[in-house]
């Protein structure tokens, strides 16, 4: 059972509240046991307590100049035309374009900071192109022929990126095998956005609606979906050729690494329990049961383990790209491993009916270390590519995310222990999926 906080005097409690709320990195955690201090104190402190910073802050792919001022000018080329277009139209809807962010973009490139440009510039662009298709439908100028035209087009592309990349040649495999996953990553969202599937609906609604207003969004949306592939898929081919050219004459061939790599996750993942056998292990299936020890396991086997049948294990599964197939099974593989060791230290027994913040701000400080051990601050940008989700999970496990307390407040304090326990048990296991990816076993 969680103990309940004893009694404090004035002096321990003004005490408490000065260390645990001063500036991050002087919490005084660990000076006493978890559920001394009352929840007040230790809620806010997990709102102070240093969090990792962002996976992008320890490496990114180069993004040129001109790469990112040639997304900018077609931002800006969208920007202009759907102005246009709506100036024509008669109609109360203003025109939001890219919403600030051609602004932000061109700043950013101004800073030189070229990765937040191409990024602010690739997140307005889909705001922009819907705007300016749903102008164009409403115009009677939509061109279902011109768009599924493009749309091939980059989805060749796409498969020409995916299969010029192969034998996978690197001179250093935990540098170079994250370039080539974002490559494949690129690629596989410029051929996602390009799909068929959404064409064919908007022709449907053009044909059953005679260009009414919802086939108008419905166009613009398709629009956006071609322009924003086609930034995706460029990127993937600049980023192929930037490898290329910075690649060594001695590199070898990681093909067949990646293939045995990705083969002995398939094998530790065979036979995988799917979530729900896994909280009908932990006697979490009535639905009328809601308290901690249920909303913990249920929790974690949510997100450690999928739904109904595991096909593919992960949605990072891509066929012909090795990279990418590797790295979704090695998370598989060390979300399994990272379950069993959670359940293992759990503070929350069955009849539980609270929980104290203490325990969710003594696993934060547990996992931060955890953190500094297994990335630290030089880390391969493979292996921080693996960790992504885990060290998303220590930055978000804050009572009161986002300053929304919309559910009991053990619930919140709950969800932060859970997120950091999860996220110091998935770090534990990441060093050793990514030396198999990598072949130092």
């Amino acid at each position: 059972m969680v103990p309940a906080p004893p009694a404090l005097s004035r002096r321990r409690l003004l005490g408490g509240l000065g260390s645990l709320c001063a500036a991050a990195g002087t919490v005084a955690v660990g000076l006493t046991k978890p559920a001394v201090l009352p929840d007040v104190l230790t809620d806010e402190a997990t709102k102070h307590y240093p969090t990792p910073p962002e996976v992008s802050a320890h490496w990114q792919p180069t993004v040129t100049e001109s790469h990112a001022q040639a997304v900018i000018d077609l931002l800006a080329e969208t920007v202009e035309e759907g102005k246009q277009l709506w100036s024509q139209l008669d109609t109360n809807r203003p025109f939001t374009g890219a919403g600030g962010w051609l602004e932000d973009a061109r700043q950013a490139l101004r800073d030189g900071d070229t990765n937040e440009a191409l990024s602010d510039a690739t997140y307005g662009l889909q705001f922009a192109a819907a705007d300016l298709g749903e102008a164009r439908a409403e115009l009677g100028n939509a061109d279902l022929q011109a768009l599924a035209t493009q749309a091939i087009a980059l989805r060749d592309r796409s498969r020409k990126v995916a299969s010029n990349i192969t034998p996978y040649l690197v001179d250093d495999p935990g540098t170079d095998l994250a370039w080539y996953l974002r490559i494949e990553q690129e690629a596989m969202i410029g051929k996602h956005l390009a799909t068929w599937d959404g064409m064919q609906s908007a022709a449907e609604g053009i044909e059953n609606n005679n260009g009414g207003t919802s086939t108008s969004h419905d166009y613009g949306d398709l629009v956006a979906d071609v322009l924003v592939a086609q930034v995706h898929v460029r990127a993937a081919e600049r980023f192929r050729d930037l490898l290329a050219e910075a690649r060594s004459e001695s590199a070898t061939s990681h093909t067949e690494q990646l293939q045995t790599a990705a083969n002995q996750f398939r094998t530790r993942l065979e036979g995988a329990p799917t979530a729900e056998e896994i909280q009908s292990r932990y006697g979490v299936n009535d639905p009328e049961s809601v308290g901690p020890y249920e909303v913990a396991h249920i929790d974690l086997a949510r997100w450690c383990f999928p739904s109904g049948v595991p096909t593919p294990w992960t949605i990072d599964v891509e066929e012909g790209l090795l990279v990418s197939t590797a790295v979704g099974l090695s998370k598989g593989v060390a979300r399994i491993r990272a379950h069993e060791f959670a359940v293992d230290h759990l503070v929350v027994e069955q009849g539980d009916g609270g929980f104290d913040s203490g325990h969710a701000l003594a696993e934060k400080r547990r996992a931060r270390r955890v953190h500094e051990q297994v990335i630290g601050s030089d880390p391969p940008p493979l292996l921080t590519r693996q960790a992504a989700r885990a060290i998303e999970d220590l930055q978000v496990a804050v009572v009161g995310f986002a300053d929304s307390y919309e559910q009991p407040m053990w619930r919140e304090r709950l969800d932060t222990y859970l997120y950091a326990l999860l996220g110091r048990a998935k770090l534990k296991q990441y060093p050793a999926v990514y030396r198999t990816v990598v072949g130092e076993d």
